[in-house]
This record gives structure tokens, C-alpha cells and sequence, in this order.
């Protein structure tokens, strides 16, 4: 039986990254950490590095904490193996909470050189305490966090860091020009337990089944293992009602290679979703089917017709596009991202 993560010992990770309201509740621009730390020789950790026999450390630094918006600082992140050796060559992924732009690197992740370390560059975009994350791309490791705390007013014209990255940890970042129809939390359901309405569910996501749970070859006893449900909280702050018609997701890497994948639209009704949104701040639950769980793996789309099999283990952040209209027909669009961690999680019983 090939070795996973045990799904008791990641409860305290899932729990982080099950949402933004348990990871910071910060929608309205404030993190719920203190930040502020500076140099945390604390950031330190068994992991996973290289192959099944080898753990090691990671350590995860921003130079320069607190940082006056619109200013920025360096970070690093440092993996050592269990000889305390540096491991070079190996992809070192990094998100944030939106308020801090990721400047390099752009794409979210970037190899460590000969010393074992990735290094990049973050900016404060407003006020505030954020999260920033990064972790290994190999299997579904642990990741570090790291408290970056944004001081002083937003500069006079300052627009922020065009075309820098970050922004997708903790899901439900609306994009919206206006703001008056928004998704104020994003978040991922992979138990098969779909009687909450609480999103905030979880944010590690298994993409292959254990076929025998007990290794006891006269019984039946596979992995539970289950389609992937995205759950939206949106709101409406218009005078008046809101229909939502269609859903569309985009993962980015799902097969560690850089292929992009978005989905068909996805129809919305009001019998099977709460797709009807009242007016003056109400707001309505969307829970859907993205990932497909068939023949012992994750999917996206369709397995039988153009769907591409989930192999990318690694921390990915998954961006949603939910589409509809007012009463008076004119043309609604509320836009998220939220951020999972995708990989071999033992949930055996």
C-alpha cells in the first residue's frame, strides 16, 4: 500500500486553509493575525522533500515585517533535508491573502537554486494583518505560514502592483468593479456531506483511492471517496433580485505540466441551488459539483468525454466565475478564487 498522509494528522492544516473566515475573516481587508513577527526562527517542520524514506525542514522568512503600503520586502524559503543539507531543484509554491501582492515570483512558485532556497519579493497593497503561505509541490506536505502585517494609509494614487500575483489564499476574493453583487466566501465540500450550508468546509482535497483500507485482502474495504462540491456564499446588494444562470471554474496546473483546464458552463436553477438572490443585502448558498471522483481518481469534466484526470499534488488555487442576471434583465458577474491543497489524503476509517 503506497503511503499517504493520514487525514487525522492534516486535520489541523485542513482546518487552516478550510476557508476565510477560519483562516482570517478578513473579506472587509483585515486578517485576524497579529503578523508583525518578523524573522520567525519558529517556522520549522518535518516534511516530505525528496521520496517516501526522506524527511527534512523547511523555513519560510520575510525580511522585512511590518511593510508600509505600497512598499515591499523580500522573502525566502529554505528546504533543508534530514542531514540539514539544502535541497536544490525542487518547486516551492506561495500564496496570499488579497491585501498582499506576490511581485515574484509571478507565477506563484519557482525552484530552489544550489542552496536549497527560493527566494521572491511581496508587496502591501492595503492596511491590514494577512496570511502568506508557501509549501513543496511534491505529495500534499504540510505548508508554512507566515503572518505579513501591512501599516500606514494607502499612498495618493496608488493602484497597487499590476499584474503581481497572490491574493488566493483563503478563497472568496471578489473581483467585482463595483462590489454590489459579490461572493463573500468560497470553499470546497470533498466528504460527501452536503446537508451544512456552512462553506467553509475544507480545503484538502483527495484525488486517488485507497482500494483497501484494512490490507486484509478477503474484504471489500476501499477508501471513502467522493465527488468535489464547490460551495459560494454571494451576496446582493442591489434593489433588486438577482437570478444566476451558469457557474464556470479554471484550474490552472492540473497535471503538474502547466495544463490550463475551464470548465462548460455549468447551469444554475432554482430547484436544485438557491440561484434567486433577494436585493438589499441578502445573500444565497450555490453548492455544485466541479471534480469528479471515477475509477479510483479526481477528474475535472467530464472522465467519459473531455475530462483530464487531477495528478497535480500541490497547494493550487481554483478560480470561479458565477454569471446571471437582475430582475430587469441586465447582466450580473461576481467573480472568486479559493485555494486548496490537492493530493493523497488517507481517509480511511
Amino acid at each position: 500500500m503506497r503511503n499517504r498522509i493520514n487525514y487525522r494528522d492534516a486535520l489541523a492544516e485542513i482546518i487552516a486553509f478550510a476557508g476565510v473566515s477560519i483562516l482570517v475573516g478578513c473579506m472587509g481587508g483585515q486578517g485576524g493575525t497579529d503578523g508583525g513577527s518578523g524573522k520567525d526562527t519558529g517556522l520549522r517542520d518535518d516534511v516530505f522533500v525528496g521520496d517516501d524514506s526522506t524527511t527534512g525542514t523547511i523555513e519560510f522568512e520575510v525580511e522585512k515585517n511590518p511593510i508600509e503600503v505600497g512598499n515591499t520586502s523580500g522573502f525566502f524559503v529554505r528546504v533543508m533535508n534530514s542531514r540539514s543539507e539544502p535541497v536544490k531543484n525542487i518547486n516551492v509554491a506561495c500564496d496570499s491573502e488579497a491585501g498582499v501582492a506576490i511581485i515574484e515570483p509571478l507565477t506563484g512558485y519557482e525552484m530552489t537554486g544550489s542552496t536549497g532556497v527560493m527566494s521572491g519579493v511581496i508587496g502591501c497593497e492595503r492596511p491590514g494583518s494577512f496570511q502568506m503561505a508557501c509549501r513543496l509541490t511534491v505529495g500534499a506536505n504540510r505548508r508554512k505560514f507566515v503572518g505579513v502585517r501591512c501599516t500606514g494609509d494607502i499612498p495618493s494614487g496608488f493602484q497597487g502592483f499590476p499584474g503581481a500575483g497572490g491574493g488566493g489564499l483563503g478563497g472568496g476574493v471578489q473581483n467585482n468593479d463595483d462590489g454590489e453583487v459579490r461572493i463573500i466566501q468560497a470553499g470546497f465540500i470533498d466528504d460527501g456531506t452536503l446537508s451544512s450550508s456552512d462553506t467553509l468546509r475544507t480545503a484538502s482535497i483527495d484525488i486517488s483511492q485507497i482500494s483497501d483500507c484494512d490490507g486484509d485482502a478477503t474484504t471489500v474495504d476501499s477508501e471513502p471517496f467522493f465527488d468535489t462540491y464547490v460551495t459560494l456564499k454571494v451576496q446582493n446588494n442591489l434593489a433588486q433580485q438577482v437570478r444566476f444562470t451558469y457557474l464556470q471554474y479554471s484550474v490552472d496546473d492540473v497535471d503538474g505540466q502547466g495544463t490550463e483546464f475551464t470548465s462548460k458552463r455549468l447551469g444554475l436553477t432554482q430547484e436544485t441551488n438557491s440561484s434567486l438572490v433577494d436585493g438589499g443585502g441578502d445573500s444565497s448558498l450555490i453548492t455544485l459539483p466541479i471534480f469528479k471522483a471515477f475509477n479510483r481518481a479526481k477528474y475535472v469534466g467530464d472522465p467519459a468525454g473531455a475530462g483530464l484526470q487531477i495528478t497535480n499534488r500541490s497547494l493550487q488555487t481554483v478560480s470561479f466565475k458565477l454569471v446571471g442576471e437582475t430582475a430587469s434583465g441586465e447582466l450580473v458577474e461576481a467573480t472568486a478564487r479559493a485555494t486548496a491543497s490537492f493530493g493523497d489524503f488517507n481517509r480511511c476509517k
